[in-house]
């Protein structure tokens, strides 16, 4: 069954009202007509079954049959940041991480990022926050995934204080924490992972992460692209703390 995000201010008691590319797909795409179900998200953790009592021009109007009671959402929020690179490679890493069960992404401006951010950086954001959006449905989310506004180095730092347990992905230092050992804590209520963007993490950053009760993990004897890195983190994670 058809799932489709919406805004809670959509909702009037049992009435549903659903616009825009939500009309076009129902309408257009799905081609469904009155009398058909569909399931809606007001990105608020809850699900309603809707049935379709109207189609007008620009809007169609549903009307809540049941909640159905699901969670389809990991228990422990993760929070994946990726150093800063260029939008293609962001869109895959967020439509993956998603369909992973990621609670957010954070897109964080590194010393080795070569990509710097354009004026127009909000319109990107929106086409991340659609991927989102797409996924999420696709996926039988509960929630949307949060995409932040790319953040200095170190008001991420700053950021990272509120984690439970906060992770880095660096290959050249051998005292690497193995990455099974730190999720063995079934109890973590927020998760901080992050991955160095296509130049790696400077040696400097490192310390501070250090400093900031990082541990530092690696990610086996083969060399992962940065697009590659935080899907391999998050499919590890989710594996370990879902059992």
């Amino acid at each position: 069954m058809q799932r489709y995000f919406i805004n809670e201010n959509q909702i009037n008691n049992n009435k549903v009202i659903i616009t825009n590319g939500d009309y076009h797909h129902i309408k257009n795409v799905m081609r469904m007509k009155t009398g058909d179900k569909i399931i809606i998200c007001p990105n608020n953790y809850r699900t309603f079954l809707v049935e379709i009592t109207e189609i007008l021009k620009q809007s169609i109007i549903g009307r809540i049959k049941e909640e159905i009671i699901e969670n389809n959402e990991m228990m422990t929020k993760v929070t994946i940041a990726l150093g800063f690179t260029k939008l293609s490679k962001q869109e895959e890493v967020v439509r993956r991480l998603v369909e992973l069960g990621a609670y957010a992404y954070i897109p964080v401006i590194m010393a080795r990022s070569n990509i710097k951010i354009r004026d127009n950086y909000n319109i990107k954001k929106e086409r991340l926050e659609r991927i989102v959006k797409e996924a999420s449905e696709q996926s039988k989310r509960n929630i949307l995934m949060k995409v932040h506004e790319p953040t200095n180095f170190s008001t991420f730092i700053d950021y990272s204080s509120e984690f439970d347990l906060r992770i880095v992905a660096y290959e050249e230092e051998r005292n690497n924490k193995e990455l099974s050992l730190l999720l063995k804590n079934n109890k973590l209520k927020n998760v901080l992972v992050l991955v160095g963007p296509e130049g790696g993490i400077n040696k400097e950053e490192i310390e501070v992460l250090k400093d900031n009760y990082f541990n530092i993990v690696g990610l086996g004897k083969r060399i992962l692209r940065c697009e590659t890195a935080p899907l391999y983190l998050m499919s590890v994670i989710a594996f370990s703390l879902e059992k």
